[in-house]
C-alpha cells in the first residue's frame, strides 16, 4: 500500500481507525505489506553489523512509506532494533494509513510497562517531565544517561513520510 496523497481525509482514517478498533474493520500487518512490496528482510543471524546497519535504513525508508515510523530508538543496538521490529512491532495488526493524514508511530518502549518508563526516563525524559515524575509518582528517578546510540534524529520524521500525521505510541 502507497501513500496517496491525493485522497487526504482525516475523517475518513479516523472512521476507519473507530471502525479497526471496534472489531469491525481487520487490520494489515505491517511487516506482510513490507514483504509484498518486495522488501526482503533476512533473518538478524545472517546479517553482519554493516549489512544489518544498511537492512535498517532501507527498512526505516519502507516503513515511512506506509505511514510507520519510530521513536525512541536510541538505547537499542541496531541489531536489537532490527529483532524488535521483525518479532514484535511489524506482526501487530493494525490500520495503515491511505492518505498522509496520518502515521503509526511505534515505540520500543510505548507499552507502559515499569520497564519502559524506566528507560524513558533515564535516557529520553527532559528534566521538567523527570521531575514532574518524581512529584506525581514519589518513585526513586533512575540517573539521567546518554543513550548508547544516535539514530532517531536520522530517522524518517513526519515531514519525509507526508505531513500532517496521526500518531499512536
Amino acid at each position: 500500500m502507497l501513500i496517496d496523497d491525493d485522497d487526504d481525509d482525516p475523517i475518513a482514517e479516523i472512521e476507519r481507525l473507530d471502525r479497526f478498533y471496534d472489531g469491525e474493520e481487520d487490520g494489515e500487518r505491517p511487516l506482510e505489506v513490507l514483504r509484498g512490496r518486495g522488501v526482503e528482510l533476512p533473518e538478524e543471524a545472517s546479517l553482519d553489523d554493516e549489512a544489518l546497519h544498511q537492512k535498517l535504513a532501507e527498512l526505516f525508508d519502507e516503513m515511512a512509506g506506509i505511514g510507520m515510523l519510530r521513536d525512541s530508538t536510541n538505547h537499542l543496538s541496531d541489531r536489537e532494533l532490527y529483532h524488535y521490529l521483525l518479532t514484535d512491532a511489524l506482526l501487530e495488526e493494525t490500520i495503515l494509513p491511505r492518505s498522509s493524514a496520518g502515521a503509526w508511530h511505534l515505540s520500543p518502549i510505548g507499552g507502559g510497562s515499569g520497564e519502559d518508563n524506566d528507560i524513558y526516563l533515564r535516557f529520553y525524559a527532559d528534566d521538567e517531565t523527570r521531575e514532574r515524575w518524581q512529584r506525581d509518582f514519589r518513585d526513586p528517578l533512575p540517573p539521567k544517561e546518554k543513550p548508547p546510540f544516535d539514530r532517531d534524529r536520522l530517522l524518517p520524521t513526519e515531514s519525509k513520510a507526508g505531513a500532517p500525521r496521526q500518531t499512536r505510541h
